[in-house]
């Protein structure tokens, strides 16, 4: 939905941009997922806020025209939820 966005916000596309899905163990069982925008290492990282992912970021990337990193916060997106926290599937209801 890139050239969508793009039209919508009349921004510049000429063709999808490159991004990379990336997943970091951080404890056993449990990853965190960000979107990497570009093959050079990041120049800025995103984090989006509450009931957001890191496709939050997808248009907003396109005007800022260099690498970039969108993570997807705990419980959110692809990235697992922390034990016991909020998004955790596991976690009993009161």
């Amino acid at each position: 939905m890139f050239h969508e966005n793009a039209a919508e916000w009349a921004l510049p596309y000429d063709e999808p941009p490159a991004v990379e899905r990336l997943h970091v163990t951080v404890a056993p069982g449990r990853q965190l997922s960000a979107l990497q925008w570009g093959a050079a290492p990041s120049a800025v990282v995103l984090l989006h806020g509450g009931a957001q992912n890191a496709h939050t970021f997808d248009t907003s990337r396109s005007p800022l025209s260099r690498p970039l990193l969108a993570i997807d916060l705990p419980g959110h997106g692809h990235s697992d939820a922390a034990p016991g926290g909020m998004g955790d599937r596991r976690r009993p209801c009161s």
